[in-house]
């Protein structure tokens, strides 16, 4: 099949952690995300000060809300009125509903995993502006451990819907770390620090996927990975989808979404 896993990719993956590939998606359909995802954007700012929404909730520097069926983590600044990320959102936008049954992006999870019938297990926005707060090392196994129905068969990826470098806050992973499982915590990093890896112990040196837009990077549960703040004056926009066998449901919102296997691209419209 034209969108499987080559031997390279499959050996990178099992080595190292993650592979990537250049400019999956042409420049008309990133344009197409980036509008979708500026849709949700204000779709949420719209939203968040509704009495339908949850309060605004505070831990540690960070604040959380409901809006919209999803859990939206916003800039850490008052300054900056901008989604952090939020998850799930592609029940928000029919472009980004289409994404999740493209072939190009779960055609190598599906080799990954084994199995040719997947399922979605959860879906993420990241929307880093100019300023953005940076993201501290993690692991998402640790943090999907408690809702996962199949942990071991989940494969996440990270499509740019920006060029994402060193300026802007692009994603660094640190090579090799998958090998090791759940690693150690922060121990004195308040009430998140458990959700963050604590990374003096390791001797593998971090690596930036500095890619263009329209790039997909496909990474194991347990790779340690993190991101720096925007110091630049772009956009570092992003969408993240992991992958499940099928028939499980979704990690966030417990609803059942097997990915179709007819559409070959997104929709235009």
């Amino acid at each position: 099949m034209p969108h499987s896993l080559t031997p390279g990719e499959r050996d990178r993956y099992e080595k190292e952690g993650f592979f990537s590939r250049n400019q999956v998606f042409s420049p008309q359909e990133i344009e197409h995300l980036r509008q979708a995802t500026e849709s949700v954007h204000a779709q949420v700012l719209d939203a968040a000060g509704s009495l339908e929404s949850g309060k605004v909730e505070q831990i540690d520097n960070q604040k959380f809300q409901e809006v919209l069926g999803s859990t939206i983590k916003w800039e850490w600044s008052d300054d900056l009125r901008a989604i952090r990320s939020m998850e799930p959102v592609h029940h928000l936008e029919a472009r980004l509903a289409q994404l999740v049954d493209d072939p190009r992006i779960w055609g190598p999870c599906a080799d990954i995993i084994g199995q040719n019938h997947l399922s979605l297990f959860s879906d993420k926005m990241n929307v880093k502006r100019p300023g953005g707060a940076p993201f501290p090392w993690h692991q998402e196994g640790p943090y999907w451990a408690y809702g996962a129905e199949d942990l071991e068969h989940v494969v996440t990826l990270i499509i740019y819907l920006d060029d994402a470098h060193e300026d802007n806050g692009c994603l660094w992973v640190i090579p090799g770390t998958h090998r090791y499982g759940a690693l150690e915590s922060l121990k004195d990093r308040g009430t998140l620090g458990r959700l963050y890896t604590d990374v003096d112990r390791l001797e593998e040196k971090p690596f930036p996927i500095a890619l263009p837009a329209g790039s997909v990077a496909w990474f194991h549960r347990d790779i340690v990975h993190g991101s720096q703040s925007n110091r630049s004056s772009e956009d570092r926009r992003a969408f993240l989808l992991a992958y499940q066998p099928a028939g499980l449901h979704q990690w966030r919102n417990g609803q059942q979404r097997d990915v179709g296997r007819a559409r070959e691209s997104i929709s235009a419209d």
